[in-house]
């Protein structure tokens, strides 16, 4: 996740303390709380003072949100008062890789979370993307208006982990007239349509529905689909 979607994401979850948060949603939004403050605090002290409120209860709640990705509960915030034993066991925990897949709090942010779309089951915009096979399998993401980047690193919309052939930034679908564009991104294994055809690197492919696209090989692979609503 990068900085500016930890932000937009910490201030839409203003007050949520469920569900799961990835270490850079957690660091980015402190980061920014202490640019802000190191900014205003001192020349303009009333102001940093409000932004100390402000940025209170989202700080909490991604907080909270980063130990349930651990598989602790947010009452472990409780630490801080245990300080100093207590602060550098939660640093630690704050610090830790999430839990892979499904945990008691939610789905794994790293592979089931598009940060401008919703979760699976939800309906948004005309088109779907079902995860046919590989680690995603079983998942249906309803597409939003924007462009989605699909691919291993965390900065990507779709993170595809543990899956080999899927590059860090793999490739992207568009919204176009009639369908999604579909267009590799200099993967290194390639992307291909359901025949088999390789598409060649920023050269887009019409996708309609039920047409179906795979990552360097038919062990992930994904369909167009209408959402279900």
């Amino acid at each position: 996740m990068s900085f500016d979607q930890a932000i937009r994401n910490a201030f839409r979850k203003y007050a949520d303390f469920n569900g799961r948060a990835v270490r850079s949603e957690y660091w980015y939004l402190v980061l920014f709380s202490a640019l802000m403050n190191s900014l205003l605090l001192t020349p303009l002290w009333p102001v940093g003072a409000v932004l100390d409120l402000a940025m209170m209860i989202p700080t909490l709640a991604a907080a909270c949100r980063r130990l349930h990705d651990v598989g602790r509960s947010g009452w472990y915030l409780l630490l801080w008062m245990a300080a100093p034993v207590g602060t550098v066991i939660l640093i630690i925990w704050l610090c830790g890789e999430g839990q892979a897949g499904w945990n008691q709090y939610g789905a794994d942010p790293r592979t089931d979370y598009v940060p401008d779309l919703p979760r699976p089951g939800h309906s948004r915009g005309p088109w779907a993307l079902e995860c046919v096979t590989g680690p995603s399998q079983g998942l249906i993401y309803t597409l939003g208006s924007g462009t989605i980047r699909i691919g291993s690193d965390p900065s990507c919309d779709v993170r595809i982990s543990n899956a080999a052939g899927v590059s860090h930034v793999h490739c992207s679908l568009r919204p176009c007239a009639g369908g999604m564009e579909l267009t590799d991104l200099g993967s290194t294994y390639g992307t291909f349509l359901a025949d088999g055809r390789q598409l060649p690197p920023n050269f887009p492919a019409t996708l309609r529905r039920g047409d179906t696209f795979y990552l360097g090989s038919r062990n992930v692979m994904f369909r167009l689909e209408t959402p279900h609503r």
